[in-house]
């Protein structure tokens, strides 16, 4: 059985995903954007939705925020929803936006189209780490347990901060 080459696109898009893990955000655009261009002169009418999806993360995470960035990882997830990947991408770039609840939709969504896939599992684990609420009977969301919650955070950061350390 004869391997199939893999095209120039695809070859771009690998190295733009290593700088990518590298956080050589510069190239790894660079790449990526490559990659769509190059699929277009291969012939193709519409550029892989995972090539658009990693593009958008990469300009998300160079600059901290990216409305580019965001638009293109919410228009990967429209036509490819499918791929439990976009979804990751999409879940992290919202995450960058400060937009929790979106964000963690996206990553069950992902989770649910592929249980146990590694890096959405990573992320919930960066993000998860949240605490039970002060008033049980009440929302999470409620104004009351809000409040409390924040003042709850602020009192263990200053008593931990303040806690002699044992050595």
């Amino acid at each position: 059985m004869a391997n199939t080459p893999i095209s120039s696109s695809e070859v771009a898009w690998r190295n733009g995903i290593q700088f990518l893990e590298r956080r050589s955000y510069k190239e790894s655009i660079a790449l990526l954007r490559q990659a769509i261009d190059l699929e277009r002169t291969e012939g193709t009418k519409n550029p892989r939705m995972k090539f658009v999806s990693y593009l958008g993360l990469a300009l998300t995470l160079s600059q901290g925020r990216s409305d580019e960035g965001l638009k293109l990882c919410e228009q990967a997830v429209k036509r490819e929803f499918f791929d439990p990947d976009l979804y990751c991408n999409l879940g992290i770039v919202y995450l960058r936006h400060r937009m929790k609840s979106p964000a963690f939709e996206a990553f069950q969504k992902g989770l649910n189209l592929k249980p146990g896939h590694r890096r959405i599992l990573e992320e919930l684990e960066k993000y998860d780490h949240r605490t039970e609420p002060v008033f049980a009977f009440l929302p999470r969301g409620h104004a009351l347990n809000r409040l409390a919650g924040r003042l709850r955070f602020r009192l263990r950061s200053l008593f931990d901060g303040a806690a002699p350390e044992n050595n």
